[in-house]
Parts: C-alpha cells; structure tokens; sequence
C-alpha cells in the first residue's frame, strides 16, 4: 500500500465553496460545510464531469454539472435518485490548529 498526502491551508478552503487538489495525480475535491470539511473524488462516475464544478446543495448534495449525478459530499455516494452514476471515493480530512490533510492510497 502507497499512501499519499497533500497539505493546505484551511483558509484556501471556504464555507460552502469547492476546491479541487491533487494527491499524487488524483483529483480530489474538498469543501467546508458548517465548519466540517469533507474531500471525495472529482470525477463523476458517469462520463468523468468535473465535480468541483458542479453545485453544492444545502442538504450535502453535490450535483454533477455535466448531467446532474448526485452525491453525498460527505460520503461519496450516489443518489438513488441518479441511478446512472456510482458510489466514488470519500476521503478523511485530518485537521489541525492551522492546515488540512488528506491522505489516500494510491498503489
């Protein structure tokens, strides 16, 4: 197993905002929601939309902007309601006084 990381700033990362990084050539999108921060994949299931383009609901859903899939933001799963895309990856944000941290395996 090869595990990687990536650094940021919580201030880089807004309320209600999406921010796409990459850990070692993976895109991954982060957002903050009521002072919790969530990081999943980036590309949708479907046709490989860009998530972090997509829109952020009030209710944790993150809407595709290529054909409307739907996901939990904070697990990553596919709505029933969108039975053409699948569950992705979700990833856990490690937070400290000043900095986020996402690790994932990649290898």
């Amino acid at each position: 197993m090869t595990v990687s990381k990536i650094s940021l700033k919580k201030d880089d990362v807004q309320e209600g905002k999406l921010v796409k990084v990459d850990v070692n050539g993976k895109s991954i999108v982060l957002t903050k929601i009521k002072d919790k921060f969530y990081a999943m994949d980036s590309v949708c299931s479907h046709e490989g939309g860009p998530l972090e383009e997509g829109i952020l609901e009030e209710d944790y859903n993150l809407v595709c902007p290529w054909h409307q899939g739907i996901f939990d933001i904070r697990t990553a799963k596919a709505s029933l309601d969108t039975d053409w895309v699948t569950n992705l990856h979700s990833y856990p944000v490690i937070i400290d006084e000043k900095t986020l941290e996402i690790s994932i395996d990649t290898g």
